[in-house]
């Protein structure tokens, strides 16, 4: 089963494209770590300013070992100034089943 990280994170609205580019900076440098899949970021269209970080990895093991590496503050520093007042919240999901288009 694979494993999707979701990060929430309300960047002030002056910062919101700044924001987006530091995703774009970070999504590349982490491109090709081992256990990485994917990574999308997405917009509250209610709020206009809640984003959602939604990556998936293959295990539970490659996303935590690759957040425990001193190298992954360094891969995300791009994207901490605009992290927004309310902090960050980050949760781990196992995905336990998956409807596949036909």
């Amino acid at each position: 089963m694979t494993f999707r990280i979701v990060v929430r994170a309300t960047p002030r609205k002056e910062d919101q494209e700044k924001f987006e580019a530091a995703y774009r900076q970070v999504t590349e440098t982490v491109r090709g770590t081992p256990g990485h899949l994917h990574d999308e970021l997405l917009r509250d269209t209610e709020d206009g300013q809640t984003y959602i970080l939604l990556a998936e990895w293959e295990s539970e093991q490659a996303f935590r070992a690759w957040e425990d590496h001193p190298r992954h503050l360094e891969m995300a520093a791009p994207m901490l100034p605009y992290w927004g007042d309310n902090g960050v919240e980050r949760r781990i999901f196992e995905v336990r089943a998956r409807l596949d288009s036909v």
